[in-house]
């Protein structure tokens, strides 16, 4: 994968998991508020928009959503 292709799929990764949910930015804000993890609105659209969030906001996000991060072997 190139740059703008991994950039790409960053993006669509949070989208995905939050149409799974059901889940607009507004309700994701209040589940991340209720875990501790304090981020405007404006932080969250822009950080899942621009695909640039760090593995911290990751692991945020999936605690925030009580989902796990899972490492698997390419086929």
């Amino acid at each position: 994968m190139n740059k703008e292709e991994v950039t790409k799929h960053v993006k669509q990764v949070i989208k995905m998991e939050m149409l799974k949910k059901d889940i607009n930015f507004v309700e994701l804000r209040k589940m991340m508020e209720e875990k501790g993890y304090n981020y405007s609105l404006d932080a969250i659209r822009q950080k899942v928009g621009r695909g640039t969030y760090d593995a911290r906001f990751l692991f945020e996000f999936t605690d925030s959503l009580d989902l796990d991060v899972k490492f698997v072997d390419k086929e």
